[in-house]
């Protein structure tokens, strides 16, 4: 296959990730909605502190949710390994945030709302993982800097492994609160991420 002939399989690859990874985001989203469950919390909290950072991390996930999705079109493509690995990570985290999502089944919300009570899930891939859905969006961030390599990428790339991992630590507070030993025993037992 010709040089570009890779490059557009490339572009078109990251960009079918991409739709999968966000319709799966959607579909669970849409499918909790028709149960009467709020999945986005991002922005909810009543604390001013913690609603300006989960409102910061709205709009910055909104915003990387759009770069990545104009990168097939605007961005040069990595045509090294490293570009390669980059489109194996992002698979990955399509799969694992489908296999996430769908083993927390009803329990699963982007943020905490005290008043939207869900049960503790610690099975399945949650064995392995406290935290399996963010490890996905890692993976996609993450991959996407990998295949479209430029400062743009890179930056929002790091800046969501550092605002995802502010969010789990403010959710892990918060699992403390409701589910006490049961989930500090939990704590002990799973790794944060892998």
């Amino acid at each position: 296959m010709c040089e570009r002939g890779i490059i557009m399989l490339i572009r078109v690859s990251a960009l079918f990730i991409f739709t999968s990874f966000y319709l799966i985001y959607l579909g669970k989203a849409w499918l909790l909605k028709k149960q009467g469950l709020k999945v986005n919390l991002l922005g909810d909290k009543q604390s001013s502190c913690e609603k300006y950072f989960e409102i910061v991390l709205r709009a910055m996930t909104g915003f990387g949710e759009l770069i990545q999705f104009l990168a097939p079109f605007l961005f040069a493509v990595n045509q090294t390994g490293w570009g390669y690995a980059g489109l194996v990570l992002t698979f990955l985290g399509v799969l694992l945030f489908f296999i996430s999502v769908k083993t927390m089944g009803i329990n699963w919300r982007a943020g905490v709302n005290e008043q939207q009570r869900t049960e503790l899930v610690t099975t399945g891939i949650y064995r392995f993982s406290r935290n399996p859905a963010f490890v996905a969006f890692d993976l996609l961030y993450l991959g996407f800097a990998l295949i479209f390599p430029n400062l743009l990428m890179i930056v929002m790339a790091v800046l969501a492994l550092f605002l995802f991992d502010l969010q789990i630590r403010g959710e892990e507070n918060y699992l403390i609160t409701v589910f006490g030993e049961r989930y500090r025993d939990y704590q002990k037992a799973v790794r944060r991420y892998l």
